[in-house]
């Protein structure tokens, strides 16, 4: 199987070699391999599947993390499938996908916010996090920004971003991000590189390089923020500004609207009214209970 895995691995890689899909599927599949052994994918069965399922759960990995592996599984034998028809993948759905805890998105706090901008003094780095909070990009997305991707001396000024499965979308930008931006753009370096985010040596920034960067000002400014959390704001405030549910999903980015509709259900002002109005009521009625 680890032949099959490397040509899969790196198929997607030629895909999309500026994403890092192909080292999560390199990964999730290697830990599969450990578990079910380097035997031929037509040889796995769902009980091979069965045992990889419960020995990541005892390892205590969370249902999202299980059913991203899966997924990956699943991905492989897609791929093998157009050289042998007669392949069945081993995962089985309603047998294997965990159940997962739908937590409602949580966006920072105001408070939280200004301590967290207000020690950053650095102009690259306020611009990276003013993209994640204003306009809602995943830190991968920041980390992949190319100069050829800027369109601000067009009106309206414009970000073209390549999210999740290589799809772009238009990302429009308010003043207080664009000035930042612009305020960075003048310092930045004159290199070769195309990135628009250099590290101190001129090359782009990676992921783990601009998640290394939040974590220092955090600790500084006191607080327990994400990056996506900061994205989850932007979406928050987009829905308490009744911005309908469907551009809210194309300034996100989802592909589904099921992922958008979260938010709305956080801060669904129709069930809040309803609720006042209820309580109301049977206060006044329990006036005499106080």
């Amino acid at each position: 199987m680890l032949v099959e895995i490397e040509s899969f691995v790196n198929w997607v890689r030629r895909r999309n070699p500026t994403a890092r899909t192909w080292r999560d599927y390199g990964y999730d599949l290697a830990q599969f391999v450990a578990v079910v052994g380097d035997c031929p994918p037509a040889a796995l069965t769902f009980h091979d599947v069965d045992r990889f399922v419960s020995q990541q759960a005892a390892q205590g990995y969370q249902p999202a993390t299980i059913n991203r592996r899966l997924a990956a599984i699943t991905a492989l034998y897609t791929f093998l499938a157009d050289e042998d028809p007669t392949l069945v993948c081993p995962v089985l759905p309603h047998r294997h996908q965990l159940r997962q805890r739908q937590g409602l998105p949580r966006p920072v706090a105001e408070a939280d916010l200004q301590r967290f901008f207000a020690v950053i003094p650095d102009a690259r780095d306020r611009a990276m996090f003013l993209l994640m909070l204003r306009c809602g990009l995943r830190i991968a997305e920041v980390a992949q920004m190319r100069l050829s991707d800027l369109y601000l001396d067009e009106a309206p000024p414009r970000l073209l971003v390549r999210g999740k499965g290589s799809k772009e979308r238009a990302v429009y930008l308010s003043p207080q991000v664009e000035r930042a931006l612009r305020r960075y753009l003048t310092a930045r370096p004159a290199v070769a590189c195309d990135a628009v985010f250099l590290s101190y040596q001129h090359a782009g920034l990676s992921t783990t390089a601009i998640h290394k960067r939040l974590m220092r000002y955090r600790a500084a400014a006191g607080v327990q923020l994400t990056a996506h959390r900061l994205r989850h704001t932007f979406a928050n405030d987009l829905v308490r500004a009744d911005v309908p549910v469907t551009s809210i999903q194309k300034l996100l980015g989802h592909a589904w609207l099921d992922s958008t509709q979260t938010y709305v259900a956080a801060n669904d002002r129709q069930v809040q009214a309803d609720f006042y109005a209820a309580s109301a009521q049977w206060e006044a009625g329990d006036e005499h209970h106080t």
